[in-house]
């Protein structure tokens, strides 16, 4: 348990204790400059409340480092109470333009989660106590229009019955719906950095099976020519020796290509499970998850689907979700170390019986010598990165029946065309 046990935000606590300090700074200033028809006393009594709130908010820091903010936080809250109870009391009671206070305390505790069963039960009973002092006459009552309703005391009980009841419900219902938002809103979260974790790193035997059928399909070329370079030497060669030699390379020849046709076995896809993808829909699906991430804070994602855009695509959707989240990771990567804005845009287009998806950033962008060998071999622009990310990529889009071309941008950065048959 953190050091701000019973309070869910503790920024928004300090922040409501400086709000209320320079609120009754100003209110009690008002009172004793401005012809104000109440009772000087409540001025004064404000000044000290804005005193206390000050010295509170300048203190908060320290407070929390002594595990005491819950504590300390209570302590204000009825401090809190007993100001609005002198103020209602003093400007009318039951008749007060004040009471609305209680109901503020209630709404703003609420929101910055203090765990406080207190609050509540002191502003319903600091009202009703006031209430009855002014009927029964043991608290002074220093308005006319108020001391007037004192002749009706049917009417009295009524309001200041009903006021406690809206006190109450105010208090309770205002803490379920709060507490009711931030479970749903921690239920999302959960859901979301579940998501992240899942699609931050492709699944480990699919990126396997992908670089070792990538690998087998690199080395048979260069193993044929060998093969071939061997056969012919062994025809020309006439000495028995040597020519024992070149077969015996022959045949280790054929077991590299015996083990190449193994590992391309093992490596091939097995054949990925297609539907049908709406990518308008599933390009939307995808930013919400990485704009979610933290690695994605302080970047501006922009989704451009034209209306009436929403191809489909025949596809694996797991592929497909795999390769547009490691483009657009890449993509977030590249902008992260801009000083000024960080912007990745994603669109989707559709042309010629194709379906596009592009992702575009305002980072530095690829060199030109880099760009045109990307999916030759591993290339990387990154300090610690390996260059493979793009390979699986490309080779998830082609196993689907899709490419990716990249582009510097003349304005900057990079662009990830992803293009797709359109389903028929």
């Amino acid at each position: 348990m953190n050091n701000y046990s019973g309070v869910r935000n503790h920024k928004l606590l300090k922040r409501h204790s400086l709000v209320s300090a320079v609120i009754a700074l100003f209110a009690g200033i008002f009172i004793f400059a401005a012809d104000f028809p109440f009772p000087k006393q409540l001025g004064t009594m404000t000044l000290a409340a804005s005193a206390a709130y000050f010295a509170y908010y300048f203190s908060f820091d320290l407070l929390c480092r002594k595990e005491c903010i819950r504590v300390s936080g209570i302590v204000l809250s009825q401090m809190g109470v007993v100001v609005v109870t002198l103020a209602v009391m003093y400007t009318g009671g039951i008749l007060s333009p004040f009471v609305f206070l209680y109901f503020s305390l209630l709404v703003a505790e609420a929101l910055y989660g203090l765990q406080n069963p207190y609050t509540m039960p002191a502003c319903i009973a600091g009202y009703l106590l006031v209430t009855a002092g002014h009927y029964y006459g043991f608290l002074p009552n220093y308005m006319s229009w108020s001391r007037n309703l004192n002749g009706y005391p049917s009417t009295v009980a009524s309001l200041s019955l009903i006021t406690a009841a809206y006190l109450a419900l105010t208090g309770t219902m205002t803490s379920r719906i709060l507490s009711l938002m931030r479970n749903t809103l921690a239920a999302e979260a959960a859901e979301k950095e579940g998501l992240v974790r899942k699609f931050s790193e492709l699944n480990a035997t699919t990126q396997l099976g992908v670089l070792a059928h990538r690998i087998a399909h690199d080395l048979r070329g260069p193993v044929a020519s060998l093969s071939g370079y061997l056969e012919v030497q062994a025809l020309e060669e006439t000495d028995k020796g040597k020519l024992d030699t070149l077969r015996a390379m022959q045949e280790t020849v054929e077991e590299v290509v015996r083990s190449l046709h193994n590992i391309t076995r093992f490596g091939k896809p097995a054949g990925p499970t297609n539907e049908t993808i709406r990518l308008g829909d599933f390009v939307k699906d995808i930013s919400a998850i990485i704009a979610f991430s933290p690695k994605a804070r302080g970047v501006h994602f922009a989704t451009r689907v034209p209306a009436g855009v929403n191809p489909p695509v025949n596809a694996s959707k797991s592929d497909l979700m795999q390769a547009i989240f490691n483009i657009v990771k890449n993509a977030v990567e590249a902008v992260h170390d801009n000083a000024d804005s960080r912007e990745v845009e994603i669109s989707v287009s559709e042309e010629n019986g194709s379906a596009f998806i592009t992702v575009s950033d305002n980072g530095p962008g690829i060199p030109e010598e880099h760009l045109k060998n990307v999916f030759r071999r591993s290339v990387t622009t990154k300090a610690d990165g390996t260059g493979v990310g793009l390979l699986i990529t490309r080779d998830l889009l082609i196993r689907n029946g899709g490419d990716i071309r990249l582009h510097n941008r003349p304005s900057g950065g990079l662009s990830a065309v992803v293009e797709m048959p359109a389903a028929g």
